[in-house]
């Protein structure tokens, strides 16, 4: 009677550890949303930012897995990840979110305009450096053009 008693207090402690992994994956996939409203930024990149959040998910599980239940997949080790996702989803996604992307927009907001007020005067004359480098540039390229032309 005890031995029983025992593995199913591990299978519930391996539940109780598959929850929090669900939980902790999706607050991950939150930390990635938060970073595409506050740095919006192209397909390409949200499809390489899913690419190695899916490779960080499939190691995580893996380990899980492994330490766990020495390897096997059972379905109450799955199902508690997706319960811990579904609970994260609805108890505190959404605040995590609003709360994060109001606190880094108003950090980069500020920090743009105290760096935009610094390096104004520089924009001018950023602009005159650029504009010199890149006639030279052309001219460099010109003379590269016509010496292959030669040869």
């Amino acid at each position: 009677m005890i031995a029983v008693s025992a593995a199913i207090s591990e299978q519930a402690a391996s539940l109780g550890v598959s929850i929090l992994i669900g939980g902790a994956l999706f607050l991950l996939y939150d930390i990635f949303r938060i970073f595409r409203r506050v740095v919006p930024h192209g397909n390409f990149w949200i499809g390489v930012e899913d690419f190695f959040y899916w490779l960080c998910c499939t190691a995580v599980v893996f380990v899980m897995l492994y330490r766990e239940n020495d390897g096997m997949v059972r379905g109450f080790s799955i199902g508690g990840i997706m319960i811990g996702m579904l609970l994260y989803y609805f108890l505190l996604s959404r605040f995590v979110i609003r709360i994060n992307v109001m606190v880094f927009g108003t950090v980069f907001g500020l920090l743009g305009k105290i760096f935009g007020t610094i390096l104004l005067p520089f924009r001018k004359h950023g602009k005159k450096i650029i504009h010199f480098f890149r006639k030279r540039l052309k001219k460099v390229c010109r003379a590269v053009k016509i010496g292959l032309c030669k040869l």
